[in-house]
Formats: C-alpha cells, structure tokens, sequence
C-alpha cells in the first residue's frame, strides 16, 4: 500500500512580502517550492494530498489538519519561510523524541543552508491538531535579500529536492534521482548570438551554458 503524505504550503492571510528580486510573496514561492516536492514524491509512488490549495487564513488550515486526519496520512509536512534576520533553516516538531528524531532527518539532507536547527513547537495548530507526525518547515529567511535571490535562481529547486530525500528515508521509499535532460540549441554567427540566446532560455525557466 502507498505511503499517504499530507503537504501544507503557507496560506497567510495577508501574504509576507520578500526580498525577492521579482515581486512575490512568502505564500506563493511555499506553493512553487511545494509543486516541486510534490511532483517528485507522486512520481515517486507516494499518494500525495494537497487540499485547500488556493485557500487561505485559519480557516484553511483546520480544514487541511481535519482533511489529512480524516485521510489517514502518514507524516504532514509544512512549508514556510521565516523573518527576523536570521540565516539558518528550522524544522519545527511536537515535543517527543520520535517527532524531534524525524525532523533531525530534514536537516540531514539540508546542504543548501549551512545552519538547520530542529525546534519544538506545541502551540502551532497544524502540529497539536495533527494525529499523524507533523514536520512545520522554516525554509529559510524571507527577508533576507541575498538567500532569496539565492532561492529564486536554483536554490528551490535544490532544497526541495533535499526535501523530497529527507521524505523518502522517513516514508520508507526508495529515493530516485531525477531524470536530467539535455537538449542542444544552436546559435550561428558570433557569440553574442549565442548569449542572447542563454539569455532568452534562462528566461523561460532552463539552465543554459554557452560551450
């Protein structure tokens, strides 16, 4: 039987600006880095819930503790970012030393931030409410100019895929690295023609080198 993961980006009522270097906002690059954990972890085998989607305030999330309780899921995972200044990632757990063991293997696989702290938290809803294990992630901090410049050039994608082998080890599912394509494009004439084309294709979201 599939392994049932439960994924609850940040829903904030009023959405914390960044200091992105494109207009965006905590909730909307949480769902971004979510879309990508969830890809990978469905194509991974496991039955992946994310209700209540564009839903936000307290509201949405007793609905998702109440959805993923009814469900049966098997760990419920969080995504935030934090404020304040700091430069470290937080996994957030209930007080028991299986909770602290498995947000411990969050930081394992977090090697794109130097610093992972685990943090016990019993007044957080979706922690207290939750009957199955709840790990309420604090990716990085969001106020930080230079970490989210970081994030939104290749840094999501690195850290959810750290995520995603973190998730794996406590789900009990055997990790697959992703499947990486290369695709040529030429450029003819002189070498800024092959810049501006690196250019366009950073743009639309692909990693392009001139060789």
């Amino acid at each position: 039987m599939a392994k049932k993961l439960y994924l609850s980006a940040a829903a904030h009522q009023y959405d914390n600006p960044t200091e992105c270097p494109v207009r965006c906002g905590e909730n909307v690059h949480c769902k971004a880095y979510m879309d990508l954990v969830e890809e990978r972890m469905t194509a991974l085998g496991v039955e992946v819930k994310r209700g209540y989607r564009d839903a936000v305030g307290a509201a949405a999330m007793r609905n998702r503790v109440a959805e993923a309780n009814a469900w049966g899921a098997d760990l419920y995972y969080v995504a935030h970012t934090n404020a304040g200044g700091g430069r470290y990632s937080m996994t957030m757990c209930w007080n028991d030393a299986a909770s602290r063991k498995k947000a411990a293997v969050i930081g394992k696989y977090r090697k794109s931030v130097d610093t992972h702290k685990v943090k016990v938290r019993t007044d957080l809803y979706e922690i207290r409410a939750t009957k199955m294990t709840c790990l309420y992630d604090e990716l990085f901090f969001h106020d930080n100019a230079e970490d989210c410049r970081w994030f939104h050039n290749g840094g999501m994608e690195q850290m959810a895929e750290e995520t995603v082998k973190a998730l794996c080890e406590l789900l009990g599912v055997v990790y697959v690295p992703p499947v990486l394509y290369r695709v040529q494009v030429g450029a003819y004439g002189v070498k800024a023609n092959a810049e501006a084309m690196v250019a366009r294709l950073k743009a639309a979201g692909f990693e392009a080198i001139v060789v």
